[in-house]
């Protein structure tokens, strides 16, 4: 690791069979796990090399994660807010927490200037992203809640990782929307290209 520091070499846990008893993942269970992994983390960092694998794609390295969220999945909730919508990022925690929805795995980043891409997600803000258990009841429209909240403060949410969002919301979120279908209107006139998320937000 000294000798070739930035070498690519995901570590790998022995794979636990099977799925995470129904009900274990919980508002208890995370918010232990949260707290453990807080405390772990040192104080402060200097001078510290890390794999890649390790800083970047840390559950990679635990064999089939994804099914210590049941049988049902998971559904990643990942928007993003501009600088000076501070507040607005709070009120969405402070909701996510108060509706009970447990996250194991949580990431809050900055972001620096967006990409000039027609739909691209990144903005200069925030943005959170939570795994949050899909079985949920009335998960749907408490997240299409959130979809408006973010658009009203000129975020948007993450098309690579959607499933769910409404139609109606994507020009509040994405403004070069128009700009997009104008280009793909003249380079794939008859939709031979197309996709399920394409379809469903009539990209």
């Amino acid at each position: 690791s000294r000798r070739a520091p930035l070498d690519f070499r995901p570590g790998q846990l022995p794979a636990a069979p099977g799925f995470v008893p129904e009900g274990l993942l919980g508002r208890t269970t995370v918010g232990l796990f949260n707290e453990l992994w807080y405390r772990r983390a040192p104080r402060s960092r200097t001078g510290e090399l890390q794999r890649i694998s390790t800083f970047f794609h840390p559950l990679d390295g635990v064999p089939h994660w994804n099914r210590i969220y049941g049988r049902g999945g998971f559904v990643q909730y990942q928007f993003v807010v501009g600088y000076g919508q501070e507040e607005v990022l709070r009120r969405i925690v402070r909701r996510i927490s108060r509706r009970g929805c447990p996250s194991f795995l949580a990431v809050l980043k900055r972001f620096g200037e967006s990409d000039p891409g027609w739909l691209s997600f990144p903005m200069p803000g925030w943005t959170l992203a939570l795994d949050i258990p899909a079985g949920l009841p009335g998960l749907a429209p408490f997240l299409d809640e959130l979809d408006e909240e973010v658009a009203s403060a000129g975020g948007r949410v993450c098309l690579a990782k959607d499933s769910r969002l409404r139609p109606e919301l994507l020009a509040a979120m994405y403004p070069r929307l128009s700009e997009f279908r104008s280009l793909r209107a003249g380079l794939d006139p008859r939709g031979v290209f197309t996709s399920d998320l394409s379809r469903r937000l009539a990209l």
